[in-house]
Parts: structure tokens; sequence; C-alpha cells
């Protein structure tokens, strides 16, 4: 008791021998600040200063940490852990590798809300889809940057897709049909509402 915080536990941050030497004082410290990253109150995913939201490669609003919408450019996204996997692309039924974050590794760091359900993903061109948090979740959907080891931008093939677009492991996800699923890959995508 007094441990655990949101899931997570001290006991799991901090060894036993090393919580013996550190005053109790810092050990409920800690507790409470696992606590508040737990609840989502503190991003840990920061605007990038100096851009708009013309000027930013991605805009995150909605149900999230502080409320107001966050700002990035590509070197914020790409500086969190990636993932990567390869699968048929059902939109031009090709294989492909695609590198990217995790969207429940986003959501995460910029603080999405307990409440939320859902987010919806605006790409550049007006294209608009909600997908389900369970989904992203469950299935590891991933904000792709990288297609077969290049930038979207960086290919005259894939430059259509802009800096961002949401990508789906169909290979590890064999639950999932392609037909179905397709539609949530947005490309160009720009705005993420946590709703």
């Amino acid at each position: 008791p007094g441990n655990t915080t949101g899931g997570m536990n001290i006991n799991t941050i901090v060894p036993r021998t090393a919580r013996m030497r550190l005053p109790l004082a810092c050990i409920l410290a800690l507790s409470s600040l696992l606590a508040l990253a737990a609840q989502g109150h503190e991003p840990r995913l920061r605007s990038v200063s100096g851009l708009t939201e013309e000027t930013a490669d991605l805009v995150v609003r909605g149900k999230i940490a502080g409320g107001s919408p966050l700002l990035f450019d590509l070197a914020a996204v790409s500086s969190l852990p990636a993932r990567r996997f390869t699968c048929i692309d059902p939109w031009d039924g090709k294989e492909h590798g695609f590198e990217g974050v995790l969207l429940s590794d986003l959501m995460a760091a910029v603080g999405i809300d307990a409440a939320a359900t859902r987010i919806t993903v605006l790409a550049r061109n007006k294209y608009s889809i909600p997908i389900k948090r369970s989904d992203y979740e469950r299935y590891g959907y991933i904000l792709a940057w990288k297609m077969d080891g290049h930038l979207f931008a960086a290919q005259e093939s894939t430059r259509n897709r802009a800096v961002f677009s949401v990508a789906i492991d169909f290979a590890g996800n064999k639950a999932l049909d392609p037909n179905i699923f397709k539609h949530q890959l947005v490309w160009q995508a720009k705005y993420i509402t946590a709703e």
C-alpha cells in the first residue's frame, strides 16, 4: 500500500536495495510523480517552440494534458521509440516496411485523457476518420514516417504520403481485414484529435 501509482509500482522503478538508501521523502516524491504521469497530467512530449499550426508537421489536440494543441515537427515525433514492421499495403498490394511511433505511445506522451475513447486523424487533404482507442492500442497502429527505410518526403513515389501516415501491421494482426481497415491508413496525417 502506498507504493502503487496508477498501475505502476515503485518496486519496479527503484530496486529494494536502492530504496533502503533513499530517504522516505524521496520515495514519496517519486511515488507522487509516477501518479501524476500515470494520470496523464504532465505530457512527456512538449510542443516545439517557434511552430504554428500551419508550419507544424503534426498537431495533437483535444482531450490531452493541458487542453491546448501541441505542435510537433518530424524530429520531435521521431525522438519517441520507433516500431517497425513489414506487411502488404492494401492500397498498392505490395509488401513494404514501415517505421514510426506506436499511436498508443504518442498519445500517452501527450497525456491523453483516460476518458478519451477515440482519436480522429485529419489529413492535409481534409480526409478524416475516427479510430477507436481500443483498436489502435490493441493492434499496435503506428504513425509512420518511413516506408522501406526512407522518409516519405525523401522519395518521389511516397511524397504523396507527406510527413506522417497511419500504418497498421496486417501481417501481425491476421484478425484485421485489410479491406475494412485500410480506410484508417491516413496519408498526409496532420491533426490528431483525442475525443
